[in-house]
């Protein structure tokens, strides 16, 4: 069930990302995609792996996929987001994205790619709230950097 359900999430995405209109330029896409790969990484080291307190797709210890997994989907996931951020009224759609990202986090647990060990679902909520703010100055300084020398 693990695997239909990270197909069918990557397909959703895919669609969804190949669909949009374009508000990214490719440089964004590409240090998007590095940046939250980095983060990502980073924080499953730290809490799934160091901290032990939860554990992604485990069997027989860590795998080539989930490094995949790990680099691609919360990337893809970051892409629509920066890709529709409001200038305005970003609150709400702050909200939106935490509560979402809260969602997709309980499904994946249902299907089996979450195990939770010691983790609370509070954690999450904070570590969203940080992403999604982390997320919009990320936008802003690659839009200031990327942009400075074209005016």
């Amino acid at each position: 069930m693990t695997y239909i359900f990270l197909s069918l999430s990557y397909l959703i995405l895919m669609i969804i990302i190949l669909k949009m209109p374009k508000r990214l330029s490719l440089q964004e896409f590409y240090i998007t995609f590095l940046v939250v790969s980095f983060h990502t990484l980073l924080a499953d080291i730290l809490f799934a792996d160091i901290m032990d307190l939860y554990d992604l797709m485990r069997i027989n210890g860590p795998q080539y996929s989930d490094i995949v997994i790990q680099t691609t989907i919360p990337a893809l996931f970051g892409f629509i987001y920066l890709n529709f951020m409001p200038k305005d009224r970003f609150i709400g759609y702050y909200i939106f994205w935490i509560v979402f990202s809260i969602i997709y986090e309980q499904i994946s647990r249902y299907f089996g790619y979450i195990d939770y060990k010691g983790w609370k679902i509070w954690y999450s909520v904070l570590f969203y709230m940080y992403a999604c703010a982390f997320m919009r100055l990320h936008h802003k300084f690659i839009r200031k950097t990327i942009y400075k020398g074209k005016k």
